[in-house]
């Protein structure tokens, strides 16, 4: 007797993300390719691709696998120590009031998939509600903070603190976290070095007058101080500990694969190919890009729209060169001007920082875990303070002096920072109507490791300069420099903070804590020094605080924008950007988990636009091109594929293939007598 028996056998074949460093695999032609694989890209790239094709370009490397950077506790400063893709440009920087004293200065970058999540220091910092006012009221409607938060949420899954980390002094507000983002975001646990974040924040209260606050991202404007938190996954499946970047958050994960989604690592974009309609608006119709150690030009075509995602130092570099910027600087290049835009490159800025003041910890101290830990990245307390916490009663004087920062104006329209007066004056108006809703002014933060340290920045610097290209070469730096204090109001500010150093090392309970001569080991002039002496010190001693912004700003184009509310570089249909750069104010502290909100905020802008229009034209199915053969460089060339389809074998050989999870069916029918 014959019995037929029926299985049902649950497997599903698919095809994850596609990450390689090989263009003869991959197909030619994506409905949307995004230039840069950092902090930004890579979110973008993840909610564009769930129904689009997507392509990513990246010109580092991918270090999945590199504990210099996955693991938090591993890294030893501000930046990770030998980490392959922390690469340092080195540029002669301006300092002082009138452009003295020139010397060289970093300028710090993650060549890698994640960008700087991936070599930051991996601070939970967001706006305030103050400083995304001040964005909206620069021309940028659904930019406040109401709009803003729901993407910052969406972004993240926050671990809200235990009972034992709450009573070592972690706080939070529910109601202003995301439950169900792919950016993890914790304290540490337990909380790090406790008797010394309980001292740091009563010091700060101390020298500021500041208060503690729930959260440090419920958007409060004012002074406030609190234990701060990280993007890391605390509870991350593999290991304990992993810092939480755009790359372990939205690529690497197998929740986050997507089969519509490929990922080209070492490979640089050189242009953005356009075409001119008859109205003069210009059309990206694909990139031209070639392996960032050098080697042939290759050209991928788009259906949609081209996403830049290079970042703040870069993605004005990408512009240039594609004949987007200021036509008479990119003449004097030999660039044809394909756009007239003098914005791309101007308005660069960033924050000033004296970092890592360090204070011996006093002998009775040095083996008390509740005060030293092995790390600096975790266990941070951050202050921050209004113009009235720094500077007291002369708090609406130093208002009045960021108002009236315009009397720079000539000096900075002369060198590019701005494009004209009244971009300065719009700018200056807005950031000291922020300080007087108290906005912060000045961060203070101190952090626990072999010695006891003390940072401190200026949030919204008026200082601007210029990020331009000096060649064709799209394999060379280009030319960044924010010109740092050369703003007389941003100076006074930071001497003020600089001094704050002082006096917080001198105060209990953290002077309690240190040596007796820590003070004087550390270089920093007495408590009761000048101003002078300070002002001095200051410009002297800081470094750049790695969190560059503004150089394709989001405002009007008359005054030096070059994105509009919705992303879109002005004159083009289908261009966008969304990185640091399109910030046109330094409102993120920190810039991470704003710019997951910027992607977010992108990827929702995009989608609507897609739902909407039809593309140009049918992305090609992943078919696998011959090799790349040499094309011309040339941002108005005309759009071509990399080649004819090869044997389907080597296809496959090219295609990631996961087991992702059960959601397709194969009868197998077998026959038993």
């Amino acid at each position: 007797m014959r019995r037929l028996a029926t299985f049902l056998c649950l497997t599903l074949a698919v095809r994850a993300t596609v990450i390689t460093s090989d263009p003869t695999g991959i197909p030619s032609s994506y409905e949307f390719i995004v230039v840069g694989g950092g902090t930004a890209g890579l979110a973008v790239a993840n909610r564009l691709s769930v129904n689009h094709t997507v392509l990513v370009i990246e010109r580092g490397t991918d270090e999945r696998d590199n504990e210099g950077i996955n693991n938090p506790l591993t890294s030893n400063g501000f930046l990770p120590p030998n980490v392959t893709c922390h690469q340092v440009h080195m540029g002669p920087l301006q300092i002082g009031s009138n452009g003295t004293n020139v010397r060289l200065q970093n300028i710090g970058y993650g060549s890698c998939l994640g960008g700087g999540s991936s070599v930051n220091a991996m601070m939970g910092s967001r706006p305030t509600f103050a400083g995304m006012t001040a964005l909206e009221a620069l021309g940028n409607p659904g930019w406040g903070w109401a709009d803003f938060l729901p993407l910052m949420k969406r972004s993240e899954t926050f671990t809200p603190p235990n009972a034992q980390q709450m009573a070592q002094g972690a706080s939070f507000n529910a109601s202003v976290h995301g439950t169900a983002g792919p950016v993890g975001v914790s304290f540490s646990d337990p909380i790090l070095a406790p008797q010394f974040q309980t001292a740091a924040k009563n010091t700060s209260e101390n020298i500021y007058g500041v208060t503690l606050t729930k959260d440090m991202g419920d958007g409060f404007s004012g002074g406030h101080v609190a234990s701060a938190y990280h993007h890391i996954h605390f509870n991350d499946t593999v290991q304990k500990l992993r810092r939480s970047s755009s790359a372990w958050s939205y690529l690497y994960p197998e929740s986050q694969q997507r089969p519509n989604l490929t990922v080209l690592t070492q490979h640089t974009v050189d242009t953005i190919i356009t075409t001119n309609s008859s109205g003069g608006i210009i059309t990206a119709t694909g990139v031209t890009l070639l392996p960032t150690m050098g080697g042939d030009t290759l050209t991928f075509s788009v259906t949609r729209e081209v996403i830049v995602s290079a970042g703040a130092p870069f993605s004005p570099a990408v512009l240039q060169r594609s004949g987007i910027g200021n036509a008479t600087f990119l003449r004097s290049l030999g660039i044809s001007p394909v756009l007239d835009l003098p914005g791309v490159g101007s308005n660069f800025q960033d924050q000033a920082l004296l970092v890592n003041v360090s204070f011996p910890i006093a002998d009775a101290l040095k083996s008390d875990p509740n005060i030293i830990v092995n790390t600096t990245l975790v266990g941070v307390v951050v202050a921050h303070a209004t113009a009235n916490d720094a500077f007291g009663n002369q708090g609406t004087q130093i208002i009045s002096a960021i108002r009236n920062s315009t009397s720079a104006a000539d000096r900075l329209v002369s060198s590019g920072g701005v494009v004209n007066a009244q971009s300065l004056e719009l700018q200056a108006n807005i950031t000291a109507n922020a300080y007087e809703i108290d906005h912060p002014l000045i961060e203070l933060f101190f952090s626990p490791g072999g010695t006891l340290s003390i940072w401190t920045q200026s949030v919204l610097p008026m200082s601007r300069g210029t990020v331009r290209i000096n060649t064709t070469d799209p394999l060379a730096f280009p030319v960044a420099d924010p010109q740092y204090l050369t703003v007389e109001a941003d100076i006074q500010v930071f001497t003020r903070a600089a001094r704050r150093i002082g006096l917080a090392a001198s105060t209990p309970p953290f002077s309690r804590l240190i040596t007796d001569t820590a003070y004087a080991q550390s270089g920093l002039p007495a408590v009761d020094a000048s101003d002078d002496a300070w002002r001095t010190w200051a410009l002297d001693n800081y470094s750049p605080g790695i969190h560059y912004v503004g150089s394709n700003s989001m405002m009007p184009q008359e005054v030096g924008g070059v994105v509009s509310p919705q992303l879109l570089v002005y004159g083009t249909t289908n261009l966008r950007v969304a990185d640091a750069s399109i910030m046109p104010l330094s409102v993120f502290p920190h810039c991470t988990l704003g710019l997951y909100g910027v992607a977010e905020k992108a990827a929702e802008i995009i989608l609507l636009t897609a739902s909407t229009t039809d593309p140009m034209s049918e992305p090609s199915q992943p078919s696998q091109p011959s090799p790349p053969s040499p094309t011309a460089s040339s941002a108005s060339a005309s759009s071509t594929s990399l080649g004819s389809s090869e044997a389907n074998g080597a296809a496959a050989s090219m295609l990631n293939v996961a087991v992702v999870g059960i959601a397709g069916a194969v009868l197998v029918v077998m026959l038993i007598r």
